[in-house]
């Protein structure tokens, strides 16, 4: 049986979706609020399933009382209830788990707990430690989380625990994962996450909007088996990844080893500049910090090797600084050195083109 908390400060509202839910069964209802402040200060001792939550409350935004609620009561899945469709076109798309617009239809109640038990069910399932042939555990070792994959270099790509490239629901909630997955645990004042990817909104309509985003992360997140990647604390956010594997920790390690064995990777790490595609402001130090670390340590690897090897570093160098002179001199000189007249006439050609492209500016 499901554990539901009703908040709404209309009576009528509460008892009715109270009614809907006892109609559809399964569910229990433990309270009903007609005051976020009350709700808030004993969710944590009901530990609901389910808090079905209106939006418009007179003194506290219900979606910024759902983050207050959330933090309480980390593995509640919050269902917003409202009768402006504004939110909806806004935050959700038409299958969301998060969202009922007033009066409920019994129909849409019923999806959105199933769309929860169908939840719940593939979360417990990616949590299971793994079976032996005869039903039980393995005795020898403890089962190990699984863990996201997420590529940043060039486009940003998020894999779940078995590979699957994951969805975004919208494009603020890919780029609020990006935001504070960044920060790398460090936590993040709310009104510089506000600054950064509202910053042409009003205060109010730009705080509504990051808490419903942020609900939509967290969920993505709770579904595949991380409920608990991101806190809150002290007006502050920061997000716990050291369950994600990223290639940009891969390739920076990389560079800190400094060694040209793995060269090879290192050139394929380099997919493009850090989300390069998604054009986030916020990034812009980063992405030239990290771009100006690796060409200098690609230089310094072309130095130290030959043959080979030494080739693919400088044509890389050249895709990301083909002004830089020196470098072509240095690949034209050893292109034919080894003989490689196809090559030879390849780089001429590419300056050639380079010249044109300068000259048709000037």
């Amino acid at each position: 049986m499901l554990r539901a908390l009703l908040i709404d400060d209309e009576e009528i509202a509460l008892d009715v979706l109270e009614i809907l839910l006892q109609e559809i069964g399964g569910v229990e209802v433990v309270a009903k609020f007609r005051m976020v402040s009350e709700a808030v200060e004993q969710a944590e001792k009901l530990q609901p399933d389910l808090i079905f939550l209106d939006i418009e409350m007179p003194g506290t935004n219900g979606l910024v009382a759902g983050e207050l609620l959330g933090a309480r009561c980390p593995d509640a899945e919050i269902v917003f209830v409202t009768a402006y469709h504004q939110y909806a076109l806004e935050a959700f798309d038409k299958s969301a788990i998060g969202y009922l617009l007033k009066p409920v239809a019994k129909d849409r109640l019923r999806k959105t707990i199933e769309r929860y038990e169908s939840l719940r069910e593939r979360a417990a399932r990616r949590a299971a430690p793994a079976r032996t042939d005869a039903g039980e555990p393995p005795a020898d070792k403890p089962a190990s989380r699984q863990r996201l994959n997420l590529k940043a270099m060039g486009s940003l790509e998020l894999y779940d625990g078995d590979g699957r490239l994951v969805t975004w629901r919208t494009r603020k909630t890919k780029e609020l994962f990006a935001y504070l997955w960044s920060h790398g645990g460090e936590p993040v004042y709310r009104y510089h996450i506000l600054d950064h990817l509202w910053p042409e909104i009003d205060s109010e309509r730009a705080k509504a909007l990051f808490h419903t985003t942020l609900y939509n992360v967290r969920n993505m997140l709770r579904a595949g088996g991380f409920a608990d990647t991101v806190a809150f604390g002290d007006e502050r956010y920061w997000m716990h990844a050291d369950h994600v594997d990223s290639d940009v920790e891969r390739l920076n390690a990389l560079m800190r080893r400094g060694g040209v064995e793995e060269a090879d990777e290192l050139l394929a790490l380099y997919r493009g500049d850090y989300l390069e595609t998604e054009h986030y402001d916020w990034a812009d130090g980063r992405r030239i910090e990290l771009r100006t670390a690796y060409i200098r340590h690609l230089a310094r690897l072309a130095d130290e090797t030959d043959g080979p090897v030494r080739e693919r570093l400088l044509w890389k160098l050249l895709e990301l600084d083909p002004y830089r002179g020196s470098v072509y001199e240095r690949l034209l000189r050893y292109l034919r050195e080894s003989g490689d007249d196809s090559s030879v006439r390849k780089l001429e050609e590419w300056k050639r083109q380079l010249e044109g492209e300068l000259a048709e500016g000037d």
